[in-house]
């Protein structure tokens, strides 16, 4: 089934401390969070629109063993895809352009798989990893960036591959205070 909300003053759909669902084929536009997941696990994310609302497009916290997949998180105010003290989740083929920070923003999370997106376009990084380790970030297409098209900052032991970062403003990757990263196979012209 496919739903529409649109213009809801917090969510347009909040899942809390909840599992095994499937949130599939709506349109979340103009509230302040998109779609938002707490506290929730082994949930699947896929197909939906979350575009213009005033803060993320989607929005996982403290949720692990969740999948979000081909998802379009478009013209958000902050962020298009934001994973906080979360671990173990796949975010993989969202298309996360022109939101006013970054396309896809990992804040104190771990175990992460992030592939095969496209964040281009973004007023400031494509894919941003922030205190965060274990991730694998292969094959996206971070382009024009205002700032750079991947960014680490304090992070560990990730994985960086097969990633096309073109046109960036800053730099196309720019590791900072990071350590034991892999980073290869890219394209950064």
């Amino acid at each position: 089934n496919k739903a529409t909300y649109t213009a809801n003053y917090n969510y347009g759909i909040f899942l809390s401390s909840s599992s095994d669902n499937t949130v599939t084929g709506n349109t979340c536009n103009n509230s302040y969070y998109g779609i938002y997941l707490f506290l929730s696990s082994d949930n699947t994310v896929t197909g939906n629109t979350c575009n213009n609302n005033s803060n993320y497009g989607i929005s996982l916290s403290s949720s692990s063993n969740n999948t979000v997949t081909g998802n379009t998180c478009n013209n958000n105010s902050n962020y298009g895809i934001y994973l906080s003290s979360s671990s173990n989740n796949t975010v993989t083929g969202n298309t996360c352009n022109n939101n006013n920070s970054h396309g896809i923003y990992l804040s104190s999370s771990s175990n992460n798989t992030v592939t095969d997106n496209t964040c281009n376009n973004n007023n400031s990084r494509g894919i941003y990893l922030s205190s965060s380790s274990n991730n694998t970030v292969t094959g996206n297409t971070c382009n024009n960036n205002n700032s750079h098209g991947i960014y680490l900052s304090s992070s560990s032991n990730n994985t960086v591959t097969d990633n096309t970062c073109n046109n960036n403003n800053s730099r196309g990757i720019y590791l900072s205070s990071s350590s034991n990263n892999t980073v290869t196979g890219n394209t950064c012209n």
